[in-house]
């Protein structure tokens, strides 16, 4: 009997979906669209239950208990009966909308005039698994191939789009890489940790110097300098306009991580990674308040052979600005809320491994101005599932980007 009420309802679900669509092809756009469901994860405050959304061009217009909204006389409405609402997920850590092995130019260590905007495949299939997964913001970054690998891009994941209307921010952030990765095995500097210390440290002055130089003309204190486009990218860095994404794993360059970035430097950068041994690091990055965006492992054994979840590590000692990511490809993209379900299974709150796919990364990258959380003058970029975002069994059955649906159960095998 179970069953037959389960199958009801989802066949009461599709049919609502298939109504919605069937509006959405007839009249566009341009009226609001109220959406009903049984309970919405804002991710800024309270759950709703019975809730509504309304978008509008868009955006997300109201909020709240649908008793409680008066709705305008043209407002189409959607109702998704038992589902659930969840902000789209955001990851900060994710290699896969180029097409593959164009992320590594390994000749120079330093590569601050380097950016992947330029390789954005629009219709590379790993953008369209990565919105299946409820992905619909990320940060698609150069590898950890030399120490300073570029700059990576900000990207709504609309598969197939034109590039323009994909690119969230142009210069998202600059992607470093600290210890393992970018060892160069060429006899050049940076075979060893102080080399590699000692390239990034000379570079950021270089460009320390550079940006105050700018400052200084711009504020009529100085003459104007002579433009150098290698350092043009990295100047905002210096101006704090744009973060810093550190691959970082291992204790030891963890903590030398926060001391050359944040101690010495005092930029706007998100630790990325912490693996390994990292988590026995956890309370000197925060009493940095280092951002950490943890991933892709979720788990590490400690010296006794005990499982140690991550997350929980960190947040126990105190690092609370804590995002998840994938590493895509090494979690596949579309797994970045099971990277959470893992975390919480670990021992992390369900409300932290909720908030860290979706509104503290787009906190940390500077755009949670317009995603992260469902709430009023946002982008309305959500899911709907049929339970728990974060319950591998409720893998979302509609994904919609800026009011637009961009996925639908069944698009990707």
């Amino acid at each position: 009997m179970s069953n037959q009420r389960t199958t009801r309802a989802s066949m009461r679900l599709v049919a609502a979906f298939a109504a919605a669509l069937t509006l959405h092809a007839q009249a566009g756009l341009a009226a609001p669209t109220a959406y009903f469901a049984t309970r919405i994860l804002t991710c800024d405050g309270a759950p709703v239950d019975r809730g509504l959304l309304l978008v509008r061009d868009g955006k997300i217009a109201q909020i709240g208990p649908r008793a409680n909204l008066k709705l305008p006389a043209d407002t189409r409405i959607v109702d998704l009966g038992d589902a659930w609402l969840c902000p789209g997920f955001v990851d900060l850590h994710h290699h896969v909308s180029g097409g593959g092995g164009d992320i590594n130019d390994m000749v120079m260590p330093l590569n601050g005039e380097l950016r992947t905007l330029d390789i954005v495949r629009p219709h590379e299939e790993a953008i369209h698994r990565a919105v299946a997964g409820g992905i619909t913001t990320t940060l698609f970054i150069p590898g950890s191939g030399t120490s300073i690998g570029g700059f990576g891009v900000l990207l709504k994941m609309k598969y197939g789009e034109p590039l323009d209307s994909m690119v969230l921010r142009k210069i998202g952030a600059m992607k470093v890489a600290q210890g393992f990765n970018p060892e160069r095995h060429s006899g050049d500097l940076g075979l060893t940790r102080m080399g590699s210390s000692d390239l990034l440290t000379e570079q950021l002055r270089i460009a320390e110097r550079y940006a105050a130089k700018w400052r200084a003309f711009d504020a009529s204190e100085g003459p104007k300098p002579k433009l150098q486009p290698e350092l043009e990218q990295l100047r905002q860095v210096m101006d704090r306009k744009v973060p810093v994404l550190i691959h970082t794993a291992g204790a030891r360059d963890i903590v030398a991580t926060a001391r050359m970035f944040q101690d010495t430097f005092h930029l706007w950068m998100i630790l990325s990674h912490g693996c390994f041994d990292g988590w026995t690091a956890a309370a000197a990055v925060a009493k940095r308040k280092t951002p950490v965006n943890l991933g892709p492992r979720m788990y590490e054994f400690d010296r006794y052979s005990r499982i140690q979840g991550m997350c929980q590590a960190y947040w126990d000692e105190g690092c609370h600005d804590m995002s998840i990511n994938t590493d895509a490809p090494v979690v596949a993209a579309e797994e970045l809320p099971l990277q959470a379900a893992m975390a919480v299974r670990l021992g992390l709150a369900y409300e932290q491994a909720l908030l860290a796919v979706t509104l503290v990364p787009a906190r940390q990258i500077g755009i949670d101005d317009r995603v992260g959380s469902l709430s009023s003058g946002k982008d309305a970029d959500f899911l709907v599932t049929r339970g728990d975002p974060l319950d591998p069994r409720c893998p979302p059955l509609r994904v919609y980007i800026e009011g637009k649906l961009v996925y639908q159960s069944g698009d990707v095998k």
